[in-house]
């Protein structure tokens, strides 16, 4: 009798790593249907087609926010995912599957998640749940769904919380205030506030970019003056990143001229915020002179932190003669 020998360790190398892979895809694209009819044990299952199993990392998921916090003695994970309006391309249960997935695969522990629709007409059809019950298959995700137009603004007004007075303008009213009523009395309260200063013109820019999503802005102008601006770190961010993306947007389509157009665009909406707009439209003939995207890229800081128009002008000045 003869013996059966094990495969040399040459022969079992010769083979691919991905091997398994290989023959597990070739059996079921020959056997499809027979194999799911196996593992569901369901004689009438139809096999349709196969899907493809590759998904591309290149279009990046990102939460909004998720954080690790302590409650009731447990280690969990909050997420926080703020939506303007109504999810378009996928449903926000479809979405928050996905997020949701990849983040117990990251971190392994408990999420608390929750979707807060800013808009009022937001998230009516937002169930907070998707789940698809075929027995021996089941499968739940819930989350918390918030509508702050359904909150109560009044309460967060009251109370001690700095953080959530941004959020106030789009929450529910008090009967005797339409929305602006509403949104001008939050802003004057929190004018009002004993907060360092910093903090406050924060809050106060957070209000005011908020408040825009249901108001115009010629309604909300005055929510933020020009110290608030100087203040804020939040107001600065904005504005650079804005006029970042702008010009990256432009070169990256390879229309020069089109990035040098939104510099002289940026430059001139924070000059308008910050100065008296007649007197900006006297720099308009110097500033137009400028060929340079990158020389106009560094006016931007000049014009977030002058003191005054003139000191700008200088610095525009003396830019123009550099060479």
């Amino acid at each position: 009798m003869a013996l059966i020998k094990e495969p040399p360790d040459s022969a079992e190398a010769s083979l691919p790593h991905g091997r398994y892979d290989i023959v597990m895809k070739d059996i079921m694209g020959m056997f499809a249907e027979q194999i799911l009819r196996f593992v569901s044990k369901n004689a009438e299952l139809q096999f349709i087609e196969h899907l493809d199993t590759e998904f591309p990392n290149v279009d990046v998921r990102r939460m909004d926010s998720l954080s690790k916090v302590v409650l009731d003695r447990q280690t969990v994970l909050m997420h926080c995912e703020f939506q303007v309006g109504d999810s378009t391309h996928l449903s926000m249960e479809r979405r928050n599957v996905g997020y949701l997935g990849r983040a117990h695969e990251q971190y392994g522990v408990p999420i608390l998640s929750h979707v807060i629709y800013l808009r009022p007409n937001a998230g009516k059809r937002d169930t907070g749940q998707y789940i698809h019950d075929v027995p021996g298959y089941r499968y739940l995700v819930e989350y918390q769904v918030i509508r702050l137009s359904e909150l109560e603004g009044q309460q967060i007004l009251a109370g001690e919380d700095a953080g959530l007075l941004a959020f106030t303008p789009l929450m529910q009213p008090p009967a005797d205030m339409d929305r602006l009523q509403w949104a001008t009395h939050c802003n004057e309260a929190t004018k009002a506030l004993e907060l360092v200063p910093a903090l406050r013109s924060n809050v106060l820019v957070a209000q005011w970019v908020l408040s825009g999503l249901i108001h115009e802005e010629t309604a909300i102008a005055n929510f933020i003056t020009e110290d608030i601006m100087e203040e804020s770190s939040v107001y600065r961010h904005i504005i650079q990143k804005g006029i970042e993306q702008g010009i990256e947007q432009g070169i990256e389509q390879g229309i020069e001229q089109g990035a040098r157009e939104t510099a002289i665009e940026a430059l001139f909406a924070v000059l308008n915020a910050r100065f008296d707009t007649l007197a900006v439209q006297s720099l308009r003939g110097i500033v137009d002179q400028i060929e340079d995207v990158q020389r106009l890229k560094q006016l931007l800081p000049a014009a977030l932190h002058a003191q005054n128009l003139e000191a700008f002008r200088q610095i525009l000045e003396a830019s123009r003669n550099v060479p």
